[in-house]
């Protein structure tokens, strides 16, 4: 064998601290992904990474779908109802929209008040 006890305690403690060092750097790529995934969407990402999909610093003309969507009245309503009830109809009406948009496979860009803006394509 040859190896002295030292030598043994050396290889064991450098493969902990290998673990470690690959235990930070996937705790460091999943919060990435996290935030990458607030500004792209997830399916993109997904495909981005299984290499489907390429990220590439060139532009090209895409024919897309741009939609503008707010809730009719919001203004006089606002004044009519109470902040816990506005709340909580913009919070429902948000959330059921986004649900739609992301599974028409579409892209929420921005809130803007009570309008949504998302595209396609």
């Amino acid at each position: 064998g040859g190896g002295s006890e030292e030598d043994s305690l050396l290889v064991s403690h450098s493969r902990f601290v290998e673990f470690s060092q690959c235990e930070l750097s996937f705790v460091s790529l999943e919060r990435g992904l996290k935030a990458f995934v607030k500004y792209v969407p997830r399916d993109v990402v997904r495909m981005m990474l299984a290499g489907e999909m390429e990220s590439t610093n060139v532009m090209s003309r895409q024919v897309v779908t741009i939609l503008f969507m707010d809730i009719a009245g919001f203004s006089p309503l606002c004044e009519r109802i109470g902040p816990d009830q506005l709340n909580r109809l913009t919070h429902d009406y948000l959330q059921a929209m986004c649900e739609v948009i992301v599974h028409s496979k579409g892209t929420l860009d921005k809130f803007i008040g009570d309008c949504i803006m998302a595209l396609w394509n």
